[in-house]
């Protein structure tokens, strides 16, 4: 073997490495964006009524839970940071109250929406990512529900069946803050698969002001001689309710698969 041709196969030999890592950097693009599909449970810790507990002096915890859908997108700023936007539905409902005799059952629920813009930090940890988020955003108008079903102590004032109580809120605003893992799950021609597990918390706060009160067969005052059922509109614009805040707080397990691209 010449010596020239020495040379040619160690010059080869040193600059394959480079050679290869530079194919795989361009048939392997850096990814730049992500968007995932999310579902959730956990508790509403908002400011929901005690419900009654068998008589009108005992009172439980109405113990709220409910569940959630929703969907996040996001921008790479970097490998390990995103910029991301956040919409989400969530839904949940007390457990149920009672005063033997009066009430059957006692319940209250709330359902509502929010969109919120912020910021995820991700941490290359084992197998996967650890990812920590805290976005701010607006909880749209939303309202509060409370059902009741009569017992037959109130037939004899000549109330029957199911009433209710709609409060109507405005637009709110609030913040949410996630921490959780993701790992990879395939690598499609639509981007690389992940399924994440994350713990979230999140607190929106609103007001009533300028809203309305929706009455339908429901006793206010249940102590009341005699009890009366009310059906009516009420609008504190005119003063006739007084306005209050609402502050919806939640603790949720959120599950979700996304693609990374």
């Amino acid at each position: 073997m010449h010596r020239s041709q020495l040379l040619a196969i160690i010059a080869l030999f040193l600059a394959w490495p480079g050679v290869t890592r530079a194919q795989d950097e361009a048939s392997d693009p850096p990814e730049i964006g992500f968007v995932e599909a999310e579902g959730g449970w956990g508790f509403q810790l908002g400011e929901l009524p005690y419900l009654f507990d068998g008589s009108p002096t005992r009172y439980k915890h109405p113990l709220v839970t409910g569940w959630s859908v929703g969907f996040t997108a996001g921008w790479f700023l970097t490998r390990d940071l995103a910029v991301i936007g956040s919409y989400q539905y969530r839904t949940a409902s007390t457990r149920e109250g009672n005063i033997a005799g009066v009430l059957d059952r006692a319940q209250g629920d709330i359902h509502y929406h929010t969109f919120a813009l912020g910021v995820r930090q991700y941490l290359a940890l084992g197998p996967g990512r650890l990812r920590a988020e805290f976005a701010a955003g607006l909880a749209f108008p939303f309202r509060t529900e409370a059902e009741v079903d009569y017992g037959p102590a109130l037939a004899l004032a000549g109330i029957h069946g199911s009433g209710s109580m709609i409060d109507h809120y405005n637009l709110g605003y609030g913040a949410q803050a996630q921490v959780g893992y993701e790992l990879p799950v395939a690598a499609t021609s639509y981007g690389n698969l992940y399924a994440a597990a994350a713990l979230e918390l999140r607190a929106f706060q609103s007001s009533n002001n300028g809203r309305s009160t929706e009455l339908d067969n429901f006793v206010t005052d249940l102590a009341a001689v005699p009890p009366v059922a009310t059906t009516a509109v009420i609008d504190n614009e005119n003063g006739a309710v007084q306005p209050r805040q609402y502050a919806v707080s939640d603790v949720t397990l959120r599950l979700a698969i996304g693609a990374r691209f």
